[in-house]
């Protein structure tokens, strides 16, 4: 009975890692730096908004959220006022979805943030 629950333990954790492992792996992080471009589409992808920072990545070119996106109102909240207020920000996309609309390498937003 020990061994089974060893063993089972030993797989739980190297599944729950491999599963963490492989989601933040698709995550790219920008430096702070400041929106530069903001474009909203009224019928691209169904109002599709796509972004750039002043100091992009190598992995992501520009970033790109739609409106069926959970959180998608507060993501564009934060985006507007940041830059209309030319705010700092940092920026987080998933390298493995990259936008539609364009042949560089826009990575869907994962997250926005108002660095300290």
């Amino acid at each position: 009975m020990r061994k089974i629950i060893i063993i089972c333990t030993v797989a739980l954790t190297s599944i729950a890692s491999g599963v963490f492992t492989a989601g933040s792996y698709a995550l790219e992080a920008s430096p702070v730096s400041t929106i530069s471009r903001f474009i909203s589409y009224s019928q691209f992808g169904d109002g599709d908004v796509v972004f750039r920072i002043k100091n992009s990545t190598v992995g992501c070119f520009g970033y790109w959220m739609n409106k069926a996106d959970p959180g998608f109102e507060a993501n564009l909240s934060m985006a507007l006022a940041a830059f209309h207020s030319k705010s700092s920000v940092k920026i987080q996309g998933h390298e493995d979805q990259k936008w539609s609309g364009s042949e560089s390498f826009w990575c869907k937003l994962y997250a926005i943030e108002y660095p300290e």
